[in-house]
Protein backbone atom coordinates (compact mmCIF):
# COMPACT_ATOMS: atom_id res chain seq x y z
CA UNK A 1 0.00 0.00 0.00
CA UNK A 2 1.16 3.50 -0.67
CA UNK A 3 2.89 5.27 2.19
CA UNK A 4 0.89 8.38 1.25
CA UNK A 5 -2.29 6.80 2.58
CA UNK A 6 -0.67 6.05 5.93
CA UNK A 7 0.73 9.57 6.20
CA UNK A 8 -2.59 11.15 5.24
CA UNK A 9 -4.43 9.05 7.80
CA UNK A 10 -1.92 10.00 10.50
CA UNK A 11 -2.20 13.70 9.71
CA UNK A 12 -6.01 13.61 9.70
CA UNK A 13 -6.05 11.64 12.98
CA UNK A 14 -3.76 14.15 14.66
CA UNK A 15 -5.82 17.07 13.33
CA UNK A 16 -9.09 15.50 14.50
CA UNK A 17 -7.59 14.70 17.88
CA UNK A 18 -6.34 18.28 18.24
CA UNK A 19 -9.79 19.65 17.33
CA UNK A 20 -11.55 17.22 19.66
CA UNK A 21 -9.18 18.08 22.51
CA UNK A 22 -10.97 21.39 23.00
CA UNK A 23 -14.30 19.62 23.48
CA UNK A 24 -13.39 16.43 25.31
CA UNK A 25 -9.93 15.08 26.01
CA UNK A 26 -11.26 11.50 26.09
CA UNK A 27 -12.45 11.68 22.47
CA UNK A 28 -9.07 12.98 21.42
CA UNK A 29 -7.23 10.15 23.17
CA UNK A 30 -9.67 7.60 21.74
CA UNK A 31 -9.02 8.82 18.21
CA UNK A 32 -5.26 8.66 18.65
CA UNK A 33 -5.32 5.21 20.25
CA UNK A 34 -7.56 3.55 17.71
CA UNK A 35 -6.09 5.30 14.66
CA UNK A 36 -2.62 4.13 15.67
CA UNK A 37 -3.76 0.56 16.12
CA UNK A 38 -5.82 0.73 12.93
CA UNK A 39 -2.70 1.72 11.00
CA UNK A 40 -0.80 -1.12 12.63
CA UNK A 41 -3.65 -3.47 11.71
CA UNK A 42 -3.51 -2.44 8.06
CA UNK A 43 0.28 -2.78 7.98
CA UNK A 44 -0.09 -6.31 9.32
CA UNK A 45 -2.76 -7.06 6.71
CA UNK A 46 -0.55 -5.80 3.89
CA UNK A 47 2.38 -7.85 5.15
CA UNK A 48 0.33 -11.02 5.46
CA UNK A 49 -1.10 -10.53 1.97
CA UNK A 50 2.43 -10.17 0.57
CA UNK A 51 3.54 -13.36 2.24
CA UNK A 52 0.42 -15.21 1.07
CA UNK A 53 0.94 -14.07 -2.51
CA UNK A 54 4.62 -15.06 -2.49
CA UNK A 55 4.05 -18.51 -1.04
CA UNK A 56 3.17 -21.59 -3.01
CA UNK A 57 0.04 -23.65 -2.33
CA UNK A 58 -2.82 -23.14 0.07
CA UNK A 59 -1.93 -21.38 3.29
CA UNK A 60 -5.24 -21.32 5.08
CA UNK A 61 -3.61 -21.64 8.48
CA UNK A 62 -1.43 -18.59 7.83
CA UNK A 63 -4.43 -16.60 6.64
CA UNK A 64 -6.62 -17.61 9.57
CA UNK A 65 -3.94 -17.01 12.20
CA UNK A 66 -3.19 -13.59 10.71
CA UNK A 67 -6.85 -12.63 10.86
CA UNK A 68 -7.19 -13.85 14.43
CA UNK A 69 -4.15 -11.82 15.50
CA UNK A 70 -5.42 -8.70 13.75
CA UNK A 71 -8.90 -8.97 15.25
CA UNK A 72 -7.42 -9.69 18.67
CA UNK A 73 -5.43 -6.47 18.34
CA UNK A 74 -8.63 -4.54 17.66
CA UNK A 75 -10.32 -6.27 20.59
CA UNK A 76 -7.49 -5.18 22.87
CA UNK A 77 -8.09 -1.55 21.87
CA UNK A 78 -11.82 -1.89 22.51
CA UNK A 79 -11.15 -3.57 25.85
CA UNK A 80 -8.81 -0.74 26.88
CA UNK A 81 -11.42 1.86 25.89
CA UNK A 82 -14.27 0.10 27.71
CA UNK A 83 -12.27 -0.55 30.87
CA UNK A 84 -10.92 3.01 31.03
CA UNK A 85 -13.85 5.32 30.22
CA UNK A 86 -12.22 8.12 32.17
CA UNK A 87 -9.36 8.14 29.61
CA UNK A 88 -10.86 7.00 26.30
CA UNK A 89 -14.23 7.68 24.69
CA UNK A 90 -15.76 4.83 22.74
CA UNK A 91 -16.95 7.38 20.16
CA UNK A 92 -13.38 8.54 19.58
CA UNK A 93 -12.29 4.92 19.23
CA UNK A 94 -14.98 4.33 16.60
CA UNK A 95 -13.86 7.40 14.64
CA UNK A 96 -10.23 6.29 14.79
CA UNK A 97 -11.06 2.79 13.57
CA UNK A 98 -13.00 4.05 10.56
CA UNK A 99 -10.59 6.85 9.67
CA UNK A 100 -8.20 4.67 7.67
CA UNK A 101 -11.02 3.15 5.65
CA UNK A 102 -12.44 6.59 4.84
CA UNK A 103 -9.04 7.84 3.64
CA UNK A 104 -8.61 4.66 1.60
CA UNK A 105 -12.05 5.14 0.04
CA UNK A 106 -11.35 8.77 -0.91
CA UNK A 107 -7.99 7.77 -2.38
CA UNK A 108 -9.67 5.11 -4.53
CA UNK A 109 -12.34 7.58 -5.68
CA UNK A 110 -9.74 10.20 -6.57
CA UNK A 111 -7.76 7.66 -8.62
CA UNK A 112 -10.77 6.39 -10.56
CA UNK A 113 -10.83 9.42 -12.83
CA UNK A 114 -7.16 8.99 -13.83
Amino acid sequence: MKIRIYVTTSIIAIALAAAAFFFDRRISLGILLSAGFSLLNMLMLAQSMKSLMNSKGNNYSLMISGNIIRFALLLVVLYIAVKNPQLFSIYGVAVGFTLFMIVLLFDAISRKGR
